[in-house]
């Protein structure tokens, strides 16, 4: 039977850094410790920040009024495709911007 208990950490790394480079660290840990955020970095896991909730609100919004925009188009045909595909940048370009916003900034 495997051993279910995670490897123990015995192995530390030091580095020098300026006041203003820590303080930079520290302000983008985001909720974390320093050393288990710089771990996370290090090896490729994308820490989780808290969005901004009314910036997550306002995007739902705009999203939701596309989605019925689309839908309505579409059902109605009054749309041509142009604008049809501009609501689908338009889309993606809220994808994006939540996502960036979820994310840890590397």
């Amino acid at each position: 039977m495997a051993n279910s208990r995670p490897e123990k950490r015995l192995r530390e790394i030091s580095i020098r850094v300026t006041d203003n480079e820590l303080e930079k660290l520290h302000e983008r840990k985001i909720d974390m410790t320093l050393a288990g955020w710089l771990r996370n970095l290090g090896l490729g896991t994308a820490p989780i920040k808290q969005a901004d909730p009314d910036l997550v609100r306002a995007l739902g919004r705009i999203g939701s009024n596309l989605n019925q925009t689309a839908k309505h188009a579409n059902i109605n045909k009054e749309l041509d495709q142009n604008v049809l595909k501009e609501i689908e940048v338009i889309r993606g370009l809220i994808g994006k911007l939540l996502d960036d916003n979820l994310r840890g900034t590397p």
